[in-house]
């Protein structure tokens, strides 16, 4: 699969070698200018990509996919990992999700929610917590969330792990739960954890 990372952040990199591990094809988006062959500019990095992974602030992500184009995001599956807090590291969308804003924004793309309950240490690594833990998924397009299914399979994600919440308006509950992320962070002092769905 091609896949394109908009970020060269700790998430993206992590992601994308982790990806590039499974033999996929992928590619940077980056805001500044490179000669690295697999680091491009967002608008060229998505034009052959089959999966857009946004892995920059939540609160950039819109600003950056309208810079790119609506033509070039149609058809593609975002997958978006990322949060949007305030300075403060309040909710910048206390009342909706970043996932939701692409989805509106970009109708005619297949935007997936995932991964952004976590450190990138647990996103790639699912077994440096034990016993595995839960990764959320939300999205309108059932296709793209098989599809995305298969991507957190390659990152060592287990089918029973993986809880599937619905429609694209369930993200906010993934992305308001950062702000419970930050107390456990600095109350364990680590970010090497995770939540897990039990019943």
């Amino acid at each position: 699969m091609k896949i394109a990372i908009i970020g060269t952040g700790a998430v993206g990199t992590a992601l994308g070698k982790s990806f590039t591990e499974k033999n996929h094809d992928v590619i940077y988006g980056s805001r500044n200018s490179t000669d690295e062959k697999n680091i491009m500019s967002h608008s060229e990095a998505v034009l052959d990509s089959d999966l857009i992974i946004t892995a920059i602030p939540g609160t950039e992500v819109i600003s950056t996919l309208e810079n790119i184009g609506n033509e070039k995001l149609e058809n593609k599956i975002i997958l978006d990992v990322s949060n949007a807090f305030t300075p403060e590291f309040a909710l910048a969308y206390p009342n909706d999700s970043v996932a939701s804003q692409i989805q509106d924004s970009f109708p005619k793309s297949k935007v997936v929610k995932s991964l952004n309950t976590m450190n990138v240490s647990v996103m790639t690594n699912p077994d440096s917590v034990k016993p595995q833990s839960t990764v959320f998924l939300s999205g309108n397009d059932n296709e793209s969330k098989k599809i995305v299914k298969g991507l957190l399979a390659d990152l060592g994600w287990k089918s029973e792990s993986m809880f599937d919440l619905g429609d694209i308006n369930t993200a906010a509950g993934p992305e308001h739960y950062g702000l419970l992320f930050f107390g456990l962070f600095a109350a364990l002092g680590t970010p090497s954890f995770n939540i897990a769905v039990s019943k």
